[in-house]
């Protein structure tokens, strides 16, 4: 069961609408509502995405940056080609391919067609839109959950993963270009979407089953009668019709018989082959 998702989500807002519809290829950041991390580090992700744009990875990024203050960055970001860009510039949506906001409608920016990458935590809801909506994940985890979802994420070939305590510039950089790039990823990617997708409707079922358990408790209290419509068919079953044993068995005489057949079908068909060929031996040894 599961993701489960909301029946609706808050749409776009007016700028965001405009900026999305205006890059083609964008990378939306966003780590939760309670992403704290040190200035070096903040300085870190925010070169990367500058260094993304001027390689043309992406040409637009959104961040929803909604509790680190703009304090929490240096004032100049050394880049790669050994320029400096001012912070406040960015943090004050003076770039024109970056667009930093306090709240963005997350599940919205990534079912945009042009929204190509997710930058996150890796938490719950985060992962679950993400996979809904066929968006592949740079995970950078913080703390709990997140480290599991960020190892699942890779072992189903949709996410690559950062370590917050060893974060370099190159290595976000090279990790994006594999997600954005690399085909078997994009398979993936479609993959579990579908998956997702036929999965999330599941959460009906599920409720209607709590239902149906609460009901049976109420009818049946003070009974130690089990929820035998529960039980496993394999299990009512028994041993050998559980495990399949008996079809097992009738097919294997049902091959035996087919080649006792042909055996005794290939004698007669000798048999009567040599009568053709040598007739007389056949009258000879009557007469002895």
């Amino acid at each position: 069961i599961g993701p489960i998702m909301s029946n609706e989500y808050p749409p776009l807002t007016p700028k965001l609408s405009d900026f999305i519809n205006g890059h083609e290829r964008v990378l939306y950041v966003a780590f939760g509502g309670r992403f704290f991390t040190t200035v070096e580090n903040n300085n870190k992700i925010l070169q990367s995405l500058v260094e993304v744009i001027n390689n043309n990875m992406v040409d637009g990024v959104i961040w929803a940056l909604s509790q680190t203050s703009k304090d929490d960055f240096s004032p100049t970001l050394n880049l790669n080609d050994g320029s400096q860009v001012q912070t406040s510039s960015i943090l004050n949506n003076k770039h024109p391919h970056i667009h930093i906001t306090s709240f963005a409608p997350q599940f919205a920016v990534l079912n945009h067609t042009n929204t190509k990458l997710f930058f996150s935590h890796g938490g719950a809801g985060s992962t679950h839109e993400s996979l809904f909506t066929g968006t592949p994940m740079l995970v950078l985890p913080i703390g709990g959950d997140q480290m599991g979802n960020a190892d699942k994420l890779k072992s189903i070939g949709i996410a690559l993963s950062l370590d917050k305590f060893a974060l370099e510039v190159n290595d976000i950089i090279n990790k994006m270009n594999i997600l954005l790039n690399d085909e078997d990823v994009k398979k993936n990617v479609e993959r579990m979407k579908y998956l997702a997708k036929i999965n999330s409707k599941r959460k009906y079922r599920a409720a209607d089953l709590i239902e149906y358990v609460l009901l049976r408790n109420d009818l049946n209290k003070g009974s130690d009668q089990e929820l035998k419509e529960f039980i496993p068919a394999d299990t009512r079953m028994g041993f050998i019709r559980g495990n399949n044993y008996d079809v097992y068995v009738t097919i294997l005489f049902i091959i035996l018989g087919i080649i006792g057949l042909i055996l005794r079908i290939t004698f007669k068909l000798i048999t009567f082959i040599i009568w053709i060929i040598f007739p007389n031996s056949d009258q000879k040894s009557k007469r002895d």
